[in-house]
């Protein structure tokens, strides 16, 4: 048998898998890790916020003491460096770039901050307003297949707008009413294979497909604790070319959707135990079909091996 290495964390156990398989399940809606716990030291999170993985399993997460973590696939503490501002607020978006750079919706100060993997600054785009150019509140950062980059934002602006993929404004779209309402707080975006981008419209509890000029091709959810129902979907990732995963802070779970909007499944529900959530912001896939979720209101990080 492989070895394994289980070391206590604060509010749970990580884990450590062998070379090549992920170790027995720790809950039965299939737990494989956690990580972190609450405090200030390094590997622990004052309410974790986002998370995002690199092509390599890298992953990074941002808490409301305005916090970068770098993890490994694991969860073992690497490195971390905070943001320059926070007496404002904090961040709540991250994504990495395919050349490794980190993206950092840097929200109350109304721009995007770009680090490398070590924290260093190395541009920052954006300024406080709502012409072109400016934000209010960005939330989430994406990419498309040609570079350029996608920066949704609320508090009024409550819009998508893309850059070149030299940080210059290209143009704003989402702007105008949907099926009768505007976007209100499009709080994560994501871009598929057939390079459309998928929106999470958080505050009216729905998902909104665009084309990349800003065009609308899908709309699906209501507000409700049922399946196909959502409530403040805060993060969204595609997971292949029929698949989205959506987090709902609200419902506390995780839940899947095939592109027409059908629900396929739903993992979570609210709770302190292993394979619960409390108030959950973000989830990504990582290596190996791995879901690494923010827990936020439990101070931790799940990793899930779960297939609706």
């Amino acid at each position: 048998m492989f070895p394994r290495v289980i070391r206590a964390a604060l509010i749970g156990v990580l884990v450590m898998p062998c070379a090549g398989c992920d170790p027995p399940a720790l809950s039965d809606n299939g737990v494989v890790g956690v990580f972190g716990g609450q405090g200030l030291g390094p590997g622990e999170f004052s309410y974790p916020r986002a998370i995002a993985v690199a092509q390599d399993g890298t992953l990074f997460v941002v808490d409301k003491s305005a916090r970068i973590q770098r993890f490994d696939p694991e969860g073992v503490f690497e490195t971390s460096w905070r943001t320059p501002d926070k007496q404002a607020g904090k961040p709540v978006g991250l994504m990495v770039h395919p050349d490794g750079r980190l993206f950092v919706a840097d929200t109350h100060y109304s721009r995007v901050l770009v680090y490398d993997d070590e924290g260093k600054l190395l541009s920052q785009f954006g300024e406080q307003g709502r012409g072109p150019g400016q934000f209010e509140l960005p939330t989430d950062v994406a990419i498309d297949a040609e570079g350029c980059i996608y920066v949704g934002e609320y508090n009024g602006n409550d819009r998508i707008t893309k850059w070149s993929p030299r940080l210059e404004f290209m143009q704003a779209f989402g702007g105008g009413l949907i099926e009768g309402i505007e976007l209100a707080r499009p709080a994560a975006l994501d871009i598929d294979e057939e390079q459309t981008l998928w929106v999470a419209d958080a505050c009216n509890h729905r998902i909104v497909r665009f084309d990349l000029e800003g065009r609308v091709l899908r709309v699906f959810g209501t507000m409700g604790r049922g399946p196909g129902e959502l409530r403040y979907p805060y993060d969204l990732t595609v997971v292949d070319a029929n698949t989205i995963m959506v987090c709902e802070y609200g419902n506390s779970r995780l839940q899947w959707f095939d592109k027409q909007g059908q629900s396929l499944g739903v993992w979570g529900g609210e709770g302190r135990g292993l394979g619960n959530l409390w108030a959950p912001w973000s989830a990504e896939i990582g290596p190996k079909g791995r879901i690494y979720v923010v827990d936020s209101l439990n101070s931790r990080i799940q990793i899930v091996r779960y297939t609706p």
